[in-house]
């Protein structure tokens, strides 16, 4: 009678924890907890939520971030431009070197607040690629040709090519050659190139790579922009492909 007793009093002590809901013994050596209605298994495969959560916060963030800095360089582009001090001033017959620079007076003048093709450089148009630093070229060619070219000069570019924003027979040149779609907004013309896009003109018309991203990739020399607020255009403009490209490669993939 004893030794039954004794053995009794044995099991009720063995059972006592996982009925009070400390710890009891599962499957397979797994423990578990139990108590408050709730057990689950210690040491067996779990889903780490927290890290999962972190990411997705962190990549919300980050687009958050993009759209906030986004929406600041969009309207900071907006903004009328500083005028810059007038370093001097320059007239005469001129002669395009390329989409955006000429050669008057005997001295280079970089076309200020805008950026075009590059000599060599190609452009796309459905299956068919183009010439559109030398369409450029000719473009300018034809806006300076027999007639007088006007300059106002505003410093030196890091070649030492004079800056300046020119006009010839009452035209702004820097401002046809963007309305043309044969250069596009590098500081000014902001307008004027997102008509062009909407008219599909000149390099609009198809694919192509922003100038200075085509020097970046084609081993050319660095062009930085003309005035230090320009770095607010450029934040602007590579947000803005960057989410063309995005959405694009989303509406082609569905």
């Amino acid at each position: 009678m004893k030794d039954s007793k004794t053995i009794v009093a044995r099991l009720r002590s063995r059972r006592r924890p996982a009925e009070d809901g400390d710890e009891g013994m599962g499957r397979g050596g797994a423990c578990l907890r139990t108590g408050r209605g709730r057990f689950g298994a210690v040491g067996g495969p779990r889903r780490n939520r927290g890290r999962d959560t972190q990411g997705r916060g962190s990549l919300i963030g980050g687009w958050l971030f993009l759209l906030v800095l986004s929406i600041g360089a969009y309207f900071a582009s907006r903004l009328p431009p500083p005028e810059k001090p007038l370093t001097g001033e320059l007239h005469g017959a001129a002669a395009a070197s390329d989409g955006d620079s000429l050669r008057l007076g005997g001295r280079r003048v970089r076309i200020e607040g805008i950026d075009a093709p590059e000599i060599g450089q190609s452009c796309r148009r459905g299956k068919d690629d183009w010439d559109c630093g030398a369409e450029a070229r000719r473009r300018l060619a034809s806006l300076v040709g027999a007639t007088t070219t006007r300059c106002r000069l505003h410093g030196r570019d890091r070649y030492g090519r004079e800056l300046g924003i020119c006009e010839s027979g009452g035209r702004d040149i820097g401002r046809a050659m963007v309305l043309s779609g044969l250069a596009v907004s590098y500081g000014l013309y902001r307008a004027e190139e997102e008509t062009a896009r909407e008219r599909q003109a000149g390099l609009w018309s198809g694919d192509f790579v922003r100038p200075q991203e085509w020097r970046r990739t084609n081993g050319k020399p660095a062009e930085t922009p003309h005035r230090a607020d320009d770095w607010l255009e450029l934040i602007a403009r590579w947000i803005e492909d960057e989410i063309r490209t995005l959405a694009k490669g989303i509406i082609g993939g569905g």
